[in-house]
């Protein structure tokens, strides 16, 4: 009986010593397969804001799928001059030429070998700056999306009569856009109390502003009542057309330091 234990034991001990060699072999073939491929490289920037001519600009092309890094660069066409493309989808700069649009493609290529590889159509349109006064809407500087940096020194207010330093801004569009008019000045230290509107190529006020029905006056003295004396407007527009941003000081102060930023965005 103690010779058959004793043979028991060594075939029990020899079965449980072959299965960590079963499994071990069983992952080696698991470890055999290859990993699944990364998802296909994508530039999914389709659009790109417009620019202003002597103002600092700044978009990003971006892309998905591939194996990073990726790497981006102009194929056909060229983009606006005074603006450059980084190997990491930025475009920035401040655009120099004359206004217009730039069409070109933007290529990516990822890191994988062999590389994937992805290409877009993109445009960039570039307004001119109106040189002078733009006091009326006749030399309204057009400007696109981004920061609008000026001053101003007039006096009154949408219902009344205006000082002749009242800003005109020129707004392009050529799809359907919600757009934001957003004046900085008092959170940037300027004692300017903007008023806002926005009117067509006739000077008459819109009334497409104020989501989310936007039928509201395009109108705006205060951001919040008495407290936030910057100004802010959104205004629905349909399709391509051109519309106007009329900026005045409530006050009647003709002083340098009547600062304010226009923020614009949303422009399609």
């Amino acid at each position: 009986m103690k010779g058959g234990t004793a043979l028991r034991c060594c075939l029990l001990a020899a079965f449980a010593a072959a299965l960590p060699a079963c499994g071990g072999g069983g992952g080696g073939g698991g470890g055999n397969n290859p990993p699944p491929p990364p998802p296909a490289l994508n530039i999914t920037t389709t659009s790109l804001a417009a620019g202003v001519v002597g103002t600092a600009y700044s978009q990003t092309v971006t892309a998905t799928g591939g194996t990073s890094p990726r790497t981006f660069s102009i194929g056909a066409g060229a983009i606006p001059v005074g603006l450059a493309l980084a190997t990491n989808g930025v475009i920035s700069g401040t655009p120099t030429g004359a206004a217009g649009t730039a069409d070109f493609t933007i290529p990516v290529t990822d890191s994988a070998s062999p590389a994937a590889s992805d290409s877009q159509a993109l445009s960039i349109r570039i307004d001119a700056v109106a040189t002078g006064r733009n006091d009326s809407i006749a030399d309204a500087t057009p400007i696109g999306n981004g920061t609008h940096s000026a001053s101003i020194s007039p006096a009154g207010d949408p219902s009344g009569t205006f000082d002749p330093d009242q800003d005109y801004y020129a707004v392009t569009t050529t799809a359907d856009s919600i757009v934001t008019v957003d004046i900085d000045a008092q959170v940037n230290g300027s004692p300017i109390d903007t008023v806002i509107e926005i009117v067509n190529a006739s000077g008459t006020q819109l009334n497409r502003c104020v989501a989310p029905a936007y039928t509201s006056p395009c109108e705006s003295d205060d951001e919040q009542a008495g407290v936030a004396l910057d100004s802010l407007l959104q205004v629905q527009v349909n399709g391509a057309t051109t519309f106007y941003i009329h900026v005045v000081d409530w006050g009647s102060n003709a002083r340098p330091d009547m600062l304010y930023d226009l923020n614009l965005s949303g422009v399609n």
